[in-house]
């Protein structure tokens, strides 16, 4: 298949790339409603150090039909469309960039002239023609998310749209949420395959954590994911969508924190002593000591020598730089040799 993808993709004011960590904090649906409760969510992602924020928003009659339960749950919590403008602007004033996962295709177009930042295509909206078509047209950059699909339902979306806007990012991710999982497991997260997708469409890929776990975002990061998208509560007593995979804000800082040393680590190509080395150093190293008395005016054999802690001395790799060289002073026993007590 021909590579579409980009290495530098723009989202509003921040720029991802294969070095950076860009973090989404996923509210999806916690708010249930209370429009008051959103605005919370945006307050509390703030503070967490996130760089996006993301909502879902459905018009419910595009998105179910009326004889299923999931539309009277979708029509009671939708928001009318000034409330997502001001949800909009509440948080490009917070400094976050808002990312919406349209359950809507008729939403698209709006809520880009209302200034979203991207739009998320929805692991549910992969195989829907009139969601990719709406997404890609828009011009915004978007992110296609991956969890429920395979390999071939992947190439079909990406051959549709890639072209059409190339400005896309790949999220590799599960969801199990339904089956009763609590969360995915490490061990079936499939973290390898983030840089599959990476080289297979010569772009960027990134995760959607759907673990409860604090340290998994680090692991993606670790595995090449440059994007991470997890899921905010405003505490664990909060039994909403999602809830099994959701982090308290505390959490999420620590996520959010853990998440980008690890990428600064990751980038560092040369080697760094960390700090508190150089003082490990003086201790675990050793320095050349005398194994006897050594005399004003003797010259130091290799027999006068020895290597013992504690380190700070002349370094046991400098032994040519003693031996033959004459004391310049009474050296005790079992010291350490000053350079400057040679000559």
């Amino acid at each position: 298949m021909e590579k579409m993808g980009k290495k530098e993709i723009k989202i509003g004011k921040k720029t991802i790339d294969n070095n950076s960590v860009f973090f989404i904090v996923e509210e999806g649906q916690l708010n249930q409603g209370d429009f008051a409760k959103a605005k919370q969510m945006i307050d509390l992602t703030a503070e967490t150090g996130a760089d996006a924020i993301e909502f879902q928003f459905a018009i419910t009659e595009d998105f179910y039909i009326k004889n299923h339960r999931g539309f009277a749950i979708y029509e009671k919590v939708q928001f009318t469309f000034v409330q997502m403008i001001e949800l909009v602007k509440y948080s490009i004033s917070k400094n976050l960039e808002f990312i919406v996962a349209p359950l809507s295709h008729n939403l698209i177009e709006p809520l880009k002239n209302a200034g979203v930042s991207a739009f998320n295509i929805n692991a549910s909206d992969i195989s829907n023609p009139q969601m990719l078509d709406s997404v890609a047209k828009s011009g915004l950059p978007y992110f296609i998310s991956l969890p429920l699909a395979d390999e071939t339902e992947i190439e079909w979306a990406i051959n549709r749209i890639g072209k059409i806007n190339p400005n896309y990012i790949l999220l590799q991710g599960q969801h199990s949420m339904a089956s009763g999982e609590h969360g995915v497991k490490p061990m079936h997260s499939s973290l390898g395959y983030i840089e599959t997708l990476k080289n297979k469409y010569n772009g960027i890929a990134g995760y959607i954590d759907h673990s409860p776990l604090t340290w998994m975002p680090s692991c993606a990061v670790a595995a090449g994911a440059n994007v991470i998208s997890k899921h905010l509560c405003i505490s664990h007593n909060d039994k909403g969508p999602d809830w099994q995979v959701c982090l308290e804000p505390e959490e999420m800082k620590q996520a959010i924190s853990f998440a980008r040393e690890i990428s600064q680590s990751i980038n560092t190509k040369e080697k760094v002593l960390a700090p508190g080395e150089n003082m490990d150093k003086t201790i675990m190293r050793r320095s050349i000591v005398s194994t006897r008395k050594i005399s004003a005016n003797e010259i130091i054999s290799a027999n006068d020598i020895a290597f013992k802690r504690p380190g700070g001395g002349i370094p046991p790799s400098d032994y040519e730089k003693v031996i033959g060289k004459i004391a310049k002073i009474d050296i005790e026993n079992d010291t350490t040799i000053n350079i400057n007590d040679l000559k």
